[in-house]
């Protein structure tokens, strides 16, 4: 009896080490972790998760070079539920930058109204930045960290 939560730890760790010993030898494409991130963060901002949005953002995120805060993203996405739609998730990978130049159709929740949002030529700018897995092993992933949205896209006071 003494022995079964070590083992029961020894059989976890083994499973945690081998997963991430598994994606050391069989890492996933650029691109497809770009792709992968980006689809999360549109299913958890639709769902109005705020916190499956932050985590794919870089600490230094800007929009059209303002940088509206980790409390006003978080809001945002919890109150507005922005469903996002990209013409092109294609991302341009330039070592540890990554470009996705897309048209993008924004549907918010605003004042108890649906609005639709059409932007052309939207450009979203990836870094890939040192974190860490299940807080232990070093790792590197790719968070959006600058958007770019063509002047007038965006009426007045809709998104952060």
């Amino acid at each position: 009896m003494r022995r079964l939560p070590l083992v029961l730890l020894a059989i976890f760790v083994i499973l945690v080490g081998g997963r991430y010993i598994y994606g050391v030898l069989n890492p996933a494409s650029d691109s497809k972790l770009i792709q992968d991130a980006l689809k999360e963060a549109i299913k958890a901002s639709k769902e109005g998760r705020p916190g499956g949005v932050l985590d794919k953002l870089s600490d230094t995120f800007k929009v059209n070079a303002q940088e509206p805060g980790q409390r006003t993203v978080a809001d945002f996405v919890k109150h507005s539920h922005p469903d996002i739609a990209l013409s092109n998730s294609t991302p341009v990978i330039d070592g540890d930058t990554a470009t996705i130049t897309s048209d993008v159709v924004v549907t918010v929740d605003f004042l108890n109204q649906k609005q639709t949002i059409n932007a052309l030529g939207v450009k979203m700018v990836f870094k890939k930045e040192d974190t860490r897995d299940m807080l232990i092993f070093p790792a590197k992933k790719w968070h959006l960290s600058d958007v770019t949205v063509p002047e007038g896209a965006i009426p007045g006071g809709i998104l952060p």
